[in-house]
């Protein structure tokens, strides 16, 4: 699921032997520049396994499962650049079902097939992500309170349908807790609740954003 390699990027770091150290994560780099990456594209799973394994959210005042649906043909690619950073992307067609516990509604075959494509960086403590539509986020509790923080800051909802545009997040973590220290949300997007979609009223959700980008500072906890 879309975010969910966040979650795995220090796995992948240290992976292809970046060592994880508590150095300033931005010293010479360029954070704003978006590098391109290189190379075949492969399976999904294959590049980031278990991509595809159902997760649990806690969204909607209760807890959301999101599962597999008919559609899963995303493909993906590791590109690790001169200076260190890795460019993680993935690409296709994907599409996912979400069940409340409560209540037992679903949202049936959701269209997440944008694109991804996310950079960490040589020491593997900065983090860029970008999101384009479609496509679902959710903050990761491993993250800490800060993900949730920058969320609520950018206004997007904890269970949130990107229709359009494109959403980044920009990360600083800290590599002995594997939790963000800082965290910005760039928001271009047509932003949905899905907890209004579960009644089935699909398109006539509350929706946030309407195009137009707002940036937030950085918040800490």
């Amino acid at each position: 699921m879309n975010r969910r390699t966040i979650r795995s990027l220090l796995v992948v770091a240290a992976s292809s032997g970046l060592v994880l150290t508590a150095s300033p994560a931005l010293a010479g780099e360029d954070t704003g520049a978006v590098p391109e990456g290189s190379g075949p594209w492969a399976p999904v799973e294959e590049v980031l396994p278990g991509y595809y394994d159902p997760v649990d959210v806690a969204a909607c005042g209760t807890t959301v499962a999101i599962t597999p649906g008919d559609v899963a043909d995303r493909e993906g690619r590791i590109t690790e650049l001169p200076d260190g950073r890795l460019v993680i992307e993935s690409r296709g067609a994907q599409t996912i079902d979400l069940t409340r516990q409560d209540t037992g509604q679903m949202i049936d075959e959701l269209n997440v097939s944008g694109p991804y494509f996310e950079v960490v960086s040589a020491d593997g403590t900065y983090i860029i992500g970008i999101y384009e539509a479609p496509t679902i986020l959710y903050p990761y509790p491993e993250l800490g309170p800060v993900d949730a923080a920058a969320f609520e800051a950018a206004g997007i909802p904890d269970l949130a349908y990107v229709k359009k545009g494109v959403v980044r997040f920009d990360l600083v973590i800290d590599p002995e807790t594997g939790q963000a220290v800082t965290e910005e949300a760039d928001v271009d997007a047509r932003v949905i609740d899905l907890c209004t979609w579960f009644d089935g009223n699909r398109g006539h959700g509350n929706g946030n954003g309407n195009g137009n980008g707002h940036k937030n500072g950085n918040h800490r906890d």
